[in-house]
């Protein structure tokens, strides 16, 4: 399945080696994996890997090698693990000739090789071939040469062609100089090692020492003619099994293509001291005799023979010419074209048979772009053949032609001519051969594009980019830097960047670059750099090495990311914490604090011998305290609904000068209890604004409160009104402990808390002020806080937007019915699971004169209420069989079905005291809700205001 990553689309059309590669595991590899590897390779391999010449690359110091499918054959076997490794090793039999050229290529230069011999191991054992190729350098992003690309195509069988005339005349002389020629062989049938003389040797092309130090019988039998070897195989078995005359005549061919005929001779020998065994004898070269009978027909061809050689030579010229990668073209003095390959009709088409020079303006090519020339039509004498026909001995020039037959399109050759000479040295003629480079032009286009594209995408990433050479200089520096820190990159590139290092980080960063460089070690480090609005901000500063095949660091690439927000909001975090690990602290103390005068009273109570006076002490120990208890739980639940917005305000016109004074009135007797002084300075108008008069007293209340409980005994308060055009301001002094200034800017918010002395003599959770502040915005107001340090006293101001003037709002209508008389009883049923809390509230009702009933669950409050049906119910709401809203409803379904009609107050006794309890109640046909621990107050005065028959005196 071809790869589906945009990553990997230069591996789609890659054939078995993109396969191949896209299934390796580079992880390990130097080169990392693919997706890292630089553009510039994997483009270059894309256009590798869909070329259908014979061609590999060879990437980074290492020369790591990458071929395509073409390039197998000439791997042989190594190409079962050729592939990523260097090219050094990969040819390692002939790197001492290569390898200089390889070097020069890393160095920018280029080569052309035509009929390179070189002697190779690739299919188990050494042998000569030949190649025409060509080595060009691959430059990166940056154009540095980082390898080579080459095209090599084997001509060992053309090379072979044109030796083996030659050869065959040299071994025909040696034929008939050696006629008669004896070796002889031995077999040993317990080692399997086969020993020969160096004639024998000779016959089968054998090394003479390799062949005496003894060597496997198959590498002669290899040697022999396919058609013979059958044969010669089953005498051999044949002689050895049965131990007869072993005598067969057979082929061997020779590398001039010239078969000798041998007659070997043999018979297995025994040794009778020994009882070793060997399969011993000689062969004859009988290729004399075979010859014998063709040397009539032979030498009657010998006229012929010299004819057909100048052909084979022409022929040869041809092959040689047709086989070539390039285009080869051969003119004379004149220009007239005298032949051309195949090569260069592809590159030009069905081009003119050209009869001088000046038939040259027939051919179409221009000056390619990056020329001082570029976009300029070739005239006749800048042709390289015309200039090296006037004179010149080399011309090398790249132009963009037009093929003959197709219009339009645009090649990019590269165009080498030479002269060639007499011996007098006059040219006789030049030959040119044009490569078609517009693979490589677009390669190094798409290169050029993939470097703009980096560029891009490094100017639009949020981060600040840049990378170092080796030595940890800097060379590059993305948009982002100027953008951020307002300065051209010219000041801040190379080392200039030191000056927007905050000083106090500067010498960390460079210890920790300098410990990076050395060690090769990823680089990261967080420090300030300057921002153009002139403050410093935090950054991220990360960078990895890149490393050659060593494993050194040769550059460096790194990113600056912006960490200044996400460190202040870490800051944050953790004081919030900090904060509501101190108020939990505060909360378990303040909690503990009544619940120790509680529990002493308690154990006082279950005294037997508690007098009545003591008894009424700790009755008021308990109520002091439980009410205490409860204004600490209402206080978090009432700052927990304001702050969550669930608190709605009952908005009327509201006198802001009444509520200062009922907040007064609420905080005098605490004022006076702590000995302080308090200075009214009120506006002499109304101040009328639209809010909810209960939470505005609880507003000014709090503040007051704040004030007193944080002076000293003695102190002073000042609490004023100011008027504006649109709003009025409160403001509330003392000359308390004051406000260190570092918690100044979180005063206002929960958890927060100036530090307590360890009696806690202040009291209290804290929570007041985030109470203020939410109930202010609440009506549209701002609150602030103002102290000069520690023992300089503190100022609360809170501003709100003020109303047109007028009447003022409606006097609070009388909520409170006429108590029933005095002497007045109700029937009441207290219902609650639990049995403690029933009781003891039954008889605090008992006691004010009521008759009282408890049941514990609902079941047992219905059948109470069918057999005496109460002016009161008192419901908890957790019953464990009915609810207690189920069970109101069913009260209300029975009153209604009573034949006298007569109802009964309803009263919800519980624990769930949020809003939407409330509201739970009041649709469940609850009149009232409670939550415990009740106020007793409140609680008489409901049920004395409840209807009743009166109920005669026992």
């Amino acid at each position: 399945m071809p790869p589906s990553e945009p990553m990997l689309a230069f591996l789609s059309n890659g054939g078995a080696l993109g396969a191949r590669i896209h299934a390796h595991d580079w992880n390990a590899h130097p080169l990392g994996p693919i997706s890292a590897w630089p553009a510039a390779l994997r483009t270059t391999l894309g256009i590798v890997l869909g070329s259908s010449f014979p061609t590999f690359l060879a990437w980074g110091p290492r020369l790591d090698l990458f071929y395509n499918d073409a390039y197998l054959p000439l791997l042989g076997n190594k190409s079962a693990d050729a592939l990523g490794r260097p090219l050094a090793e990969v040819w390692d039999e002939v790197w001492e000739s290569v390898g200089a050229y390889a070097q020069r290529v890393l160095a920018g230069e280029s080569f052309f090789f035509e009929n390179y011999g070189a002697t190779l191991e690739r299919h188990g054992y050494r042998e000569q071939a030949w190649f025409t190729f060509s080595y060009s350098p691959l430059r990166d992003d940056q154009g540095v040469v980082c390898g080579l690309l080459c095209t090599a195509i084997e001509v060992s069988d053309k090379v072979r062609a044109l030796a083996r005339h030659k050869e065959a005349e040299e071994h025909l002389a040696l034929s008939l100089e050696a006629s008669g020629n004896i070796g002889t062989w031995s077999y040993d049938l317990d080692t399997a090692a086969t020993y020969v003389d160096e004639r024998f040797a000779r016959l089968f092309q054998v090394d003479a020492a390799l062949a005496r130090e003894g060597t496997e019988l198959v590498r002669f039998t290899d040697m022999i003619h396919a058609q013979d070897r059958p044969a010669v195989l089953a005498a051999i078995d044949r002689a050895i099994l049965t131990e007869t005359l072993y005598d067969v005549e057979y082929r061997i061919p020779q590398r001039s293509g010239v078969d000798v005929w041998v007659n070997a001779r043999g018979k297995v020998f025994a040794n009778p001291e020994t009882g070793g065994r060997r399969f011993a004898g000689i062969a004859v070269d009988v290729t004399e005799r075979k010859h014998a009978e063709q040397a009539r027909i032979e030498s009657e061809r010998q006229a012929l023979a010299a004819s057909l050689r100048a052909d084979e030579s022409a022929r040869r010229l041809d092959v040689l010419l047709e086989a070539a990668p390039v285009g080869i073209i051969y003119v004379d003095s004149q220009g007239r074209l005298l032949r051309a390959n195949a090569a260069n009709r592809q590159i030009w088409g069905d081009y003119p048979l050209s009869a001088s020079v000046d038939e040259y303006g027939e051919w179409k090519g221009w000056w390619p772009a990056g020329t001082p020339r570029a976009g300029r039509r070739l005239e006749i004498p800048e042709w390289p053949i015309a200039r090296v026909l006037r004179g010149e001995d080399l011309v090398a020039s790249v132009i963009e032609i037009e093929p003959f037959g197709e219009p339009g399109t645009r090649r990019t050759i590269l165009i080498r001519t030479a002269a060639i000479r007499d011996r007098d040295g006059k040219v006789q003629g030049a030959v040119a051969a044009n490569m078609d480079i517009s693979a490589q032009v677009a390669a190094e286009r798409a290169m050029m594009e993939s470097e703009a594209k980096f560029r891009l995408i490094a100017d639009a990433i949020p981060q600040l980019a840049w990378s170092a050479d080796a030595e940890g200089a800097n060379d590059y520096l993305n948009a982002r830097w100027s953008e951020f820190t307002g300065m051209p990159l010219e000041r801040i590139g190379s080392n200039g960047w030191g000056d927007v290092i905050h000083p106090d980080d500067l010498a960390a960063l460079l210890a920790t670059w300098r410990d990076s460089l050395v060690l090769g070690e990823p680089y990261e480090i967080e420090h300030r750099l300057l921002h153009h609005g002139g403050e410093y901000r935090w950054m991220l500063n990360r960078a990895l090495p890149l490393r050659d095949q060593n494993g050194k660091a040769i550059r460096w690439m790194g990113t600056l990311t912006d960490i200044h927000d996400k460190k202040a909001g870490e800051e944050e975090l953790r004081a919030q914490a900090r904060r509501k690990d101190e108020f939990l602290a505060m909360l378990a103390h303040e909690l503990r604090n009544p619940l120790a005068p509680i529990s002493n009273a308690a154990q006082l109570l279950s005294m037997a011998t508690l007098d009545p006076q003591r008894v009424r002490q700790s009755s008021e120990v308990i109520i002091r305290q439980v009410r205490h208890m409860t204004s600490l739980v209402d206080d978090l639940l009432d700052v927990s609904r304001v702050t969550r917005g669930l608190v709605e305000l009952e908005r009327e016109r509201v006198d802001l000068k009444a509520v200062v004074a009922s907040a007064v009135e609420q905080a005098r007797p605490l004022i006076e209890a702590r000995g302080h002084a308090l200075d009214l300075h009120m506006a002499s108008k109304r101040c009328w604004v639209h809010g909810d008069r209960i939470r505005l007293v609880q507003v000014i209340v709090n503040l007051l409160g704040n004030a007193a409980k944080y002076t000293p005994q003695g102190g002073s308060i000042a609490l004023s009104l100011e008027t504006g055009e649109t709003d009025v301001t409160i403001a509330v002094r003392d000359n308390g402990i004051g406000i260190d200034r570092a918690i100044l800017p979180q005063v206002f918010e929960l958890f927060t808390q100036a530090e307590r002395t360890p009696d806690r003599s202040q009291g209290g959770l804290g929570l007041g002020l985030a109470l203020v502040r939410s109930l202010v915005q609440l009506h549209g107001g701002r609150v602030a806080a103002h102290s000069d340090g520690a023992g300089r006293g503190s100022t609360f101001t809170v501003t709100l937007p003020t109303v047109d003037g007028g009447a003022g709002g409606a006097a609070a209508e009388a909520q409170t019915a006429a108590p029933a008389a005095a002497g007045a009883r109700r029937r009441i049923l207290v219902v609650d699971d639990n049995v403690d809390a029933a009781l003891s509230l039954a008889e605090v009702l008992r006691s004010l004169g009521h008759s009282v009933a408890t049941a514990h669950d609902s079941h047992d409050a219905l059948a109470q209420a069918a057999q005496a049906w109460p002016d009161v119910f008192i419901l908890d709401i957790g019953l464990p069989d009915i609810d207690g809203y189920a069970l109101a409803r069913r009260l209300r379904d029975a009153a209604a079905k009573r034949a006298d009609r007569r109802g009964a107050t309803l009263l919800a006794l519980t624990g769930y005291g949020q809003a939407h309890d409330r509201v739970l109640a009041k649709s469940a046909g609850f009149d009232h809700h409670f939550v415990k621990p009740v106020d007793l107050a409140p609680l008489v005065e409901i049920i004395e205001r409840a209807p009743s028959r009166e109920l005669r005196q026992a």
